[in-house]
Order: C-alpha cells, then structure tokens, then sequence
C-alpha cells in the first residue's frame, strides 16, 4: 500500500514538475488518486486549491508561482488538452515587445470553448488560430509576435508608440520577418496594417 502510494505521489509529482507545481484533479486522478484521496490531500494542506480542480503541490521548490499556468490549465478541454493561448496584451508582455503591460491576462479561446463561469483575472477573446499564429513560451502557448501585433491593432486599445516599439524589436530580433508581413494567409487588410505599422516603425525612436 505504502508502494503504490509512493508511486501515484511520483507520476503526480512528474506532472507537476512540468507545470510549475500545478496540475488538475482529472491529471491527479489518471495516476491513482481517487476524488476521496484528493478531498483528504487538500484538507491536509498537501496540495493548495488554486480553483476548481486546478491545484498546486504545496511544498513544490517555486517561489514564484505562475498564475499563467493556472488559467491555461483552467483552459483544458475534456481530454485534457489546453485550448486558451495567451494573446493581446499578455502575448506583448510575454514576448517583451514593449514597456506596456495590460492589467489582465489576455487568452484566446476556440469559437466553441464554454465555460459556466470565467475567471475576474481574464479577458477572453473567441478566434480560432492557426497553428502558425501559436508559439509557446516557457510552458504556455502564446501567439506568434505578428499575431500579436494584428490583434492589438484590430483592438485598438494599446497606444500607437507601444505597438511601433514592439514591431521595431521583433523584426531586430527576427520574431517578425518581412515574409511575415505579407504572408497570403493574412487578409489584404491585415496586410496593409502591418505594413503601415513596420513602415513607421523605421523612423520611429525609442523613449530614453
């Protein structure tokens, strides 16, 4: 008995380690641990519940723990899987694209993703990417600098000089490349504004 829960207690472990100490109960269950064992282990204080079904190994080595991780997982369809990518102002900041920084977490979701109820710390946004428009960073997903870059100027609500800072640093560190610009899939008016955005960007000097 001790064996077998020394061995659920390393898979979970395993999972955990790979998420920044997080993981969900339908994760905890896949390696043995019954809904009555994951009542037990967080009434203990084992395991800290971050929200339903999403928790965090209370004694794991992260100083820092990442809200980012707990919202992907939160973004989990049935299988499992993480459907949420982290977008808009949060993609920004992720890529360190720009001194702006959003104050919530930006994720967009499948047309088809439903939730009864979405976290206060989120803004949603419904579009169906495109596995080109998807990077990962640590151990999130998050959309690619150009896909970024579209979405806040559809959205219109990051100011002008941040989204030039930010198109000025991706294309020096080659996050956008000038076939990026006029890739076929963007429409002609995704097109237009990228380009307008890249072309101004070259003039454009960086606050002291």
């Amino acid at each position: 008995m001790a064996k077998a829960l020394k061995d659920n207690f390393q898979q979970l472990y395993e999972i955990a380690d790979s998420q920044g100490g997080f993981f969900t109960a339908k994760q905890a269950a896949s390696v043995g641990y019954s809904t009555r064992m994951q009542t037990y282990n967080a009434q203990a204080g084992d395991w800290e519940r971050e929200w339903r079904g999403i928790y965090r190994l209370r004694y794991y080595p992260n100083l820092h723990p990442d809200d980012l991780m707990v919202w992907y997982l939160w973004s989990c369809d049935r299988s499992g899987k993480p459907e949420g990518v982290y977008s808009h102002d949060t993609a920004l900041d992720l890529h360190e694209l720009s001194t702006w920084t959003g104050n919530r977490l930006h994720m967009t979701i499948p047309h088809d993703f439903k939730r009864r109820s979405v976290p206060e710390a989120l803004r949603l946004h419904k579009a169906d990417l495109r596995h080109y428009e998807i990077t990962r960073i640590g151990r999130v997903a998050v959309t690619t600098a150009v896909r970024t870059l579209l979405d806040l100027l559809h959205a219109n609500s990051v100011q002008r000089h941040h989204l030039l800072e930010a198109m000025l640093d991706a294309r020096k560190r080659g996050l956008i490349t000038p076939s990026d610009l006029v890739n076929p899939c963007w429409t002609a008016e995704d097109r237009q504004l990228l380009q307008k955005l890249a072309d101004q960007s070259l003039s454009y000097v960086t606050e002291a």
